[in-house]
């Protein structure tokens, strides 16, 4: 199996990604800004489209880590919007 993105490198990168974006912003602005963070991280495998044929591997990732960070507490969702929370911001202030 080609090397692929292990889904908890793409946690903190959400994180950021939210608080780059003022705290608060739509999912698909969250994964537009995740796409520009991790660009260059990303392997050629991440990129391809899942049998559906609808999304590349990467952006599926990152929409379950985005709604394991939701569970967790570390992000909220309201509607279409993502917030980032006390505790995301905690995490991220903590990693340096």
């Amino acid at each position: 199996m080609p090397p692929q993105t292990s889904k908890p490198e793409y946690g903190p990168n959400l994180l950021a990604s939210l608080r780059d974006l003022g705290g608060d912003a739509s999912r698909d602005q969250v994964l537009s800004h995740l796409y520009g963070l991790m660009e260059s991280m990303l392997h050629p495998a991440d990129r391809e489209l899942l049998r559906s044929g609808a999304v590349p591997r990467w952006m599926s990732e990152a929409e379950h880590m985005l709604d394991g960070l939701i569970e967790e507490g570390y992000a909220e969702e309201q509607g279409v919007r993502v917030r980032l929370t006390a505790k995301g911001l905690a995490y991220l202030e903590g990693r340096g």
